[in-house]
């Protein structure tokens, strides 16, 4: 009597082994993070918002500070554009002791990723229509007073590889008051 073996036969592994490859490859695909527009306009946003926050906290400049700098912002957002990336950092008013003396203390900072480009920015709040605009991301500064408010702007995202869509823009703008943001996964109102 012959005795049958037990076992897989080597067409059966070969498909199991491609279908565990196939659901590897998407796991990987779909499971890798994307940044979009809207994340990148979210995350400033959150810079902004903290801005807000310190300026608050830190309470009123020294008026010999303000008449030595024209200016009562205790904190704010600046820009630097390297490439086709922008990093947003956001400084502290740090006052000096001696009259009218101050220096900018850096609080923390933010680099736009490769999938994004920062696009333009306006200084109002408005669409992507507004007049303005401009491309020159190292003129960029907004400050946040004492009392929240904020330098109004808007600020505009695009993802770095596809053709505009729904999916693939961000707005950021910046309320002057109490330092409000408000995001959209588009360029309208």
């Amino acid at each position: 009597m012959r005795r049958r073996q037990a076992g897989f036969t080597l067409t059966e592994l070969l498909v199991v082994v491609s279908i565990i490859g196939v659901l590897v490859t998407m796991a990987i695909v779909y499971m890798r993070p994307r940044v979009r527009p809207i994340d990148v306009a979210t995350r400033v946003g959150d810079l902004v918002h903290e801005a807000s926050r310190r300026a608050v906290a830190l309470g009123p400049v020294r008026t010999d500070v303000v008449v030595a700098r024209g200016l009562k912002g205790r904190t704010q957002i600046v820009a630097a554009s390297s490439g086709t990336a922008v990093t947003f950092t956001l400084y502290r008013l740090v006052e000096g002791t001696g009259t009218g003396t101050y220096t900018w203390q850096l609080v923390e900072n933010y680099k736009t990723d490769a999938n994004v480009l920062p696009f333009q920015w306006a200084p109002n709040v408005g669409d992507s229509s507004m007049a303005g605009q401009t491309s020159n991301w190292d003129s960029f500064v907004s400050e946040c007073r004492p009392d929240g408010t904020c330098d109004p702007r808007t600020l505009f995202f695009q993802a770095a590889t596809a053709a505009p869509s729904y999916e693939q823009l961000g707005k950021l703008s910046i309320m002057p008051l109490g330092g409000a943001v408000t995001t959209r996964a588009d360029w309208g109102y």
